[in-house]
């Protein structure tokens, strides 16, 4: 559920289903066994009751700002699969582990980022750094769109990644309740959305792109992208991206059992 108005914007609590209400029209319902998450702009107003049925059904909320950057965050209940937090929590009881799991980061990292480059086409090299790959990403972008609308675009796609892998975590077994969440560390739904946000890269450039192309056609001036935009070009990849998230924790839960 993406809740980013033109307009004032109250959330409170009907029953069993969220409502969303706005100035310029009717009531809208949203029953709460069908929401999975919520990405909340600053600008929406809501009721504490609301909120409260959100974390009591396990549903994350998370507040971002205009330009895509995530404020704050609300965690429900976590979920019942906690394999892979307490494969992770015996893990972190080793001195080294930081540094070891920083490098199993690291290196899926400039997997994805190669893939992302192969799949972009900006270099046969296999061996390309992710540094480099990036540079050539946000260089492409800038053309397509502009330093704003690539910045924008980028900080709306990865917080809309953060949210689902934030979620999936906290199926998982990462939530507020456990030792991982309430020590902080480590960070892993952003070192994790660090690793699926190249796999969105190619679709954001694609997109920017052919936007560009279109307004150049038509003889027209390229407008900004919106925030609404990128939500729906995330939901119109959200399968694959979920297959993406899911192989990356997977791969994390292979790694962690070899070396438990």
């Amino acid at each position: 559920m993406y809740l980013a108005p033109d307009d004032e914007t109250w959330v409170g609590l009907d029953g069993p289903a969220l409502r969303v209400a706005r100035r310029s029209s009717a009531p809208l319902l949203f029953p709460l066994q069908r929401i999975g998450r919520i990405h909340s702009n600053l600008r929406v107003d809501w009721e504490m009751a609301a909120l409260l049925a959100c974390a009591e059904h396990g549903i994350p909320v998370v507040f971002i700002d205009d330009d895509g950057a995530v404020q704050a965050r609300l965690l429900g209940r976590p979920g019942g699969r906690d394999e892979l937090s307490a494969r992770l929590l015996e893990f972190l009881l080793r001195p080294e582990a930081s540094g070891m799991l920083q490098h199993w980061c690291g290196q899926h990292r400039a997997r994805a980022a190669r893939w992302a480059a192969l799949k972009l086409g900006l270099s046969a090299r296999a061996r390309l750094r992710a540094r480099d790959v990036r540079e050539r990403i946000n260089r492409n972008a800038e053309e397509y769109g502009g330093v704003r609308a690539a910045l924008r675009t980028r900080q709306w796609l990865r917080a809309l990644a953060y949210g689902w892998m934030e979620s999936h975590l906290r199926d998982l077994g990462f939530g507020r309740a456990t030792e991982l969440a309430q020590a902080g560390q480590p960070a892993l739904a952003s070192e994790l959305t660090e690793i699926l946000f190249w796999y969105l890269e190619p679709a954001r450039l694609g997109w920017l792109k052919r936007r560009h192309l279109a307004a150049r056609h038509k003889g027209e001036v390229l407008r900004e992208p919106t925030q609404r935009e990128v939500v729906r070009l995330f939901e119109g990849r959200s399968a694959r991206a979920a297959t993406r998230g899911r192989e990356i924790t997977s791969a994390l839960h292979r790694w962690l059992i070899h070396e438990t």
